[in-house]
This record gives structure tokens, C-alpha cells and sequence, in this order.
């Protein structure tokens, strides 16, 4: 009965820290805001982004902002964090941008840091409780697997796949999402491939793509292989 009631105690933290690691994050990415006025800024968002932008700030109080003149609001919300990583040819604001983004709820009273030892150490301690050596084979207990087996198969993966993995990276794309339906393209992108053509685009940092470089390229090489850009799918939603 002892366990029992220990038991409940860990999933219940367990349960809050997880809903406080989330709140956290959304309220890092809905923190996040940059007020651009100079369209050169932005140079390269269609005219779908630079709209939603427009209404951003509008709701933040820029009441006069519109699609054409701005002021334009910058969020990490996914249409428009998206939009500038793929469209943005100021690379400075893609970095920016994409920093901001991978380091959400990672400092200041949104940190996340503390929560995930937290999450960790009673994890552990849940499995010891219930006999096992690790969280890892609570998980795998449930799947009729076992972690040995689990991470051997992990390492074959890894072993066959690497090479192909450093020349080329995965690449998803959601289209029509706010149209009723959801269409994803997925291609995968070769780094050599990449780096050739924005070297061919006269880009400064074709010798040192960064991941805030990848989706603008792979965007540009789409367009330039298959003649579609964004407006296409606006048109066809």
C-alpha cells in the first residue's frame, strides 16, 4: 500500500512538472517579439508572411501597421518562425530569429533547467521503485522490448545511415495548414548540392552554412529546380 501511494506521489509531480516545463515554453515563445520598420529588413517574405506580420502588430498596438508599410511584428509562433527561415534574406535576422527559438524557456524565471533535473530524478526514482534499473526500461517494458536490444538496434541505424545523414539534411515542409487541410512535402536535401548553389548565388556563407542557412537555401534550390515558390501554394489552398 506504501508503494502504491509513493507511486501516485511520483506521477502526480511527474504530471505538474511536465505541464510546467510546457507552460514555459509557450509563454517563452509568445514572449518573443521583434518590431521590424524597415521592410529592407525583411527583404524576401512573401506576401502571406508580411501580412500576418502586419496583424501582429496590429493586435500588439501598432494599430496603423499594414501588409505593405509595417510596422511588421516578428514571432516565433510556426507560420511565422517558418516564413523567415525559409524567405528572410537577412541572414542576421534568421540567426537571431532561430537562436531565440532553439533557446526558448532556457533562462530568466522561464527556465526550464531545474524542471528537467527535477523530471529526471523522480523518473529515476519511479523505476527504482518499481524494480527497474533506469527509466529507459519502464518505457521499454510496455513495448515488449528491452533496452539492450533498443539501443543495439539504435546503433545499426546510426551506423548505416551516417554518412548519408552528413550529406544531406531532412526536410519537412506544412502547407495549407490554416486552409481546412494539411499538405507535407518531404525532401531530403544534399549539403554538397546546397552549398554549390548558394556559392552559385554569390552567398558569403557558402563555405559555412549554419542551421539558420539551410532552410533559406533549400527553399531558393527548390525554386530554382522546380520553378514553385510560396505563392504557388497560396494560390492552390
Amino acid at each position: 500500500m506504501m508503494k502504491k501511494s509513493i507511486l501516485t506521489r511520483f506521477n502526480r509531480e511527474l504530471a505538474k512538472l511536465s505541464q510546467k516545463f510546457e507552460e514555459n515554453v509557450l509563454e517563452a515563445t509568445k514572449k518573443f517579439g521583434k518590431l521590424i520598420t524597415d521592410k529592407k529588413e525583411i527583404e524576401g517574405l512573401p506576401a502571406t508572411a508580411l501580412g500576418l506580420a502586419a496583424q501582429t502588430a496590429v493586435s500588439k498596438g501598432h494599430e496603423n501597421a499594414t501588409t505593405e508599410n509595417g510596422p511588421w511584428m516578428i514571432t516565433l509562433d510556426a507560420p511565422s518562425y517558418l516564413s523567415v527561415m525559409q524567405h528572410a534574406r537577412n541572414r542576421s535576422l534568421r540567426k537571431e530569429v532561430y537562436h531565440a527559438y532553439v533557446t526558448r524557456a532556457s533562462g530568466g524565471d522561464l527556465d526550464n533547467t531545474e524542471i528537467i533535473g527535477q523530471i529526471l530524478k523522480l523518473q529515476l526514482e519511479k523505476a527504482k521503485l518499481l524494480g527497474y534499473n533506469n527509466y529507459a526500461e519502464v518505457s521499454m517494458a510496455t513495448k515488449m522490448a528491452i533496452v539492450d536490444k533498443a539501443e543495439g538496434l539504435l546503433e545499426k541505424l546510426c551506423s548505416a545511415s551516417w554518412d548519408a545523414a552528413v550529406q544531406a539534411f531532412f526536410l519537412k515542409k506544412v502547407y495549407c495548414v490554416d486552409k481546412g487541410f494539411v499538405m507535407i512535402c518531404v525532401t531530403f536535401v544534399d549539403m554538397e548540392d546546397l552549398k554549390n548553389f548558394s556559392k552559385s548565388q554569390g552567398a558569403a556563407e557558402a563555405d559555412d552554412l549554419n542551421h539558420w542557412d539551410l532552410n533559406f537555401w533549400s527553399e531558393r534550390l527548390r525554386e530554382s529546380k522546380y520553378d514553385i515558390n510560396e505563392g504557388y501554394f497560396d494560390e492552390h489552398c
